[in-house]
Parts: structure tokens; sequence; C-alpha cells
């Protein structure tokens, strides 16, 4: 398999699979028993690890394995100080405001909660710059606020990534390329084509984002789609093609209501068919 400079790509497969392992073995951290890694160009062995891994930064599943410091500010610095790398205080700020923590630099990091420890950690990696990026699991324990955020964050990277994960819906939001892996590699392609290979998501334990579920029972129902979506914003331009085919419309209000001084803001969504009074009837 090959990741070139730029792309984001998931690596989805049971437990057990390898995931990690294979991060591990990128990052340097393993050395494999046979066959060989190679990062830019150079070999990963004995000689090279050191200064290959340089160029790659691991993010843990667990931020607790990650985060030692006494404060966050400390924390992100650890990683460029002890690589040697200069200006550290500015590597500090940029990885800080790479993942959104600048506010808690002062804070105690076993104070964080969860998802703030993993954008610590993230922080850290990005302060050593690296040209790619080992994600386990990164969205693994994270509340809804939390995990829409931290999409929200990698999809707006600009940066290579290897993803670990079983949450196809994030996958779906941040990737274009999925490795679908059970000890050996199963698949290399879209997600779109592996949402489309029933018998493999099958065999590597997978299951359909609920947004894909719900057109395919629209699909039954007959409401046919162009092409099965796998993101949200894939769900609604689909939704809009078959609307316009299908004679139905759609509104959407954005009403603003002030009560004791606070503003609330609410959205009212209606779709109605033209021939809604005869299917009614029906």
């Amino acid at each position: 398999m090959s990741v070139e400079e730029g792309e984001k790509v998931a690596v989805v497969g049971p437990n057990g699979a390898g995931k990690s392992t294979l991060l591990h073995l990128i990052a340097g951290f393993r050395m494999p028993f046979s066959g060989r890694v190679t990062i830019e160009g150079r070999q990963l062995d004995e000689s090279s690890a050191d200064d290959l891994r340089k160029h790659v930064g691991l993010l843990f599943q667990d931020p607790d394995d990650q985060i030692f410091m006494p404060t966050v500010e400390e924390d992100v610095a650890f990683g460029p100080r002890n690589l040697g790398l200069d200006d550290i205080e500015g590597r500090v700020a940029r990885g800080m405001s790479g993942s959104g923590v600048e506010a808690l630099a002062k804070r105690k990091t076993h104070k964080l909660s969860y998802g703030m420890k993993k954008r610590v950690a993230i922080a850290g990696i990005l302060a050593m710059d690296p040209a790619v990026l080992l994600l386990d699991e990164p969205t693994s324990g994270l509340d809804p606020r939390s995990r829409a955020e931290l999409i929200g964050l990698l999809k707006g990277m600009d940066r290579t990534m290897l993803i670990a994960t079983h949450d196809l819906d994030a996958a779906a939001e941040i990737v274009d390329k999925a490795i679908v892996l059970n000890v050996g590699k199963l698949m290399e392609g879209t997600m779109r084509g592996l949402l489309l290979a029933p018998e493999l998501m099958r065999d590597a334990g997978l299951e359909l984002p609920p947004i894909s579920k719900l057109f395919s029972v629209l699909e039954s129902m007959g409401y046919p789609v162009d092409d099965l979506p796998i993101s949200l914003d894939q769900a609604v331009e689909q939704l809009t093609r078959v609307m316009d085919r299908t004679g139905k419309h759609a509104h959407a209000h954005v009403h603003t209501h002030i009560h004791e001084g606070h503003v609330t803001n609410h959205e009212h969504s209606k779709a109605a068919a033209r021939e809604h009074q005869s299917r009614h009837e029906k």
C-alpha cells in the first residue's frame, strides 16, 4: 500500500486486524519481520529510525498514554525540545493554535476533559511539524460535541493523514481513500467503493453509516439516488435531487426569538409533495 503526499486515508477493519500495528510500524516503534516501510523514499530500519521519526507524528488511541507534563504548554513543548528543534516558543504557539487549545496553555493536563486531552496531544504532534500524521482511533471515547469538533479540525487540516478507525461516519467526512485490513489487505480504494461492497464490509466487521442505511431504505421505497451518500453534505445533495425529480420541494426557515434576554435560533424545515393530498387519501 502507498499513501501520497497530501492524501487522507482511513485504515479500517475488525479488532485485531493490524491497524494499530501498521501505524506503529510506520512510526518506527516496531521494525517489520518481513517487507519494508519507506518514508519519503527512505527505508525505515534501525539506523534510519531516529531521523525518520521526525517526519511522522503518532496520536495514540488513549491521550493519557501521550500526555504527561504538568501543564498544556509544557507538554506541547516536550516533543520539539526533545528533538532539539529551534523556535520552541513559536512551535508551541502554532501547535496549540492548529488544534484550538491556545486558551488552555496554563491549564493542568490531568484536569482536562478527554476530548481536550486529545486536542492537546494533537497540538504536541503539530508542534513538531511532521510530514505525516498517524491517528489511532481519534474519535473513540468522545462525546458528540467533542467528536464533531475533532472531525472538523482534522477535515480542515492540509496534511497527509493515515487514520485507523472503526468510525466510518467520521472517516467519510475526513477522507476519500480507504484501506481495509484483516491481517492482510482486503481492499484499497475509495470510501464509496468500500460502502458499495457488502461482502467486504461483512468480512471486515463493518456496518454502513446511518446516513447510507437511510438512503438504502429510501431507494427500496421507490426513491432512487444517483450515488449512495456517505456524508451529511452528500446526503443533502442527493435528497435535493430526489425531491426535484419527484416533484417535491423543500423550504427551510430560520427564526430568531428573544426570551427574557436570550436569543434563540430555531430552524424549521418542511417538505411538500404536489400529490400529497392524493397520496394521503390512498
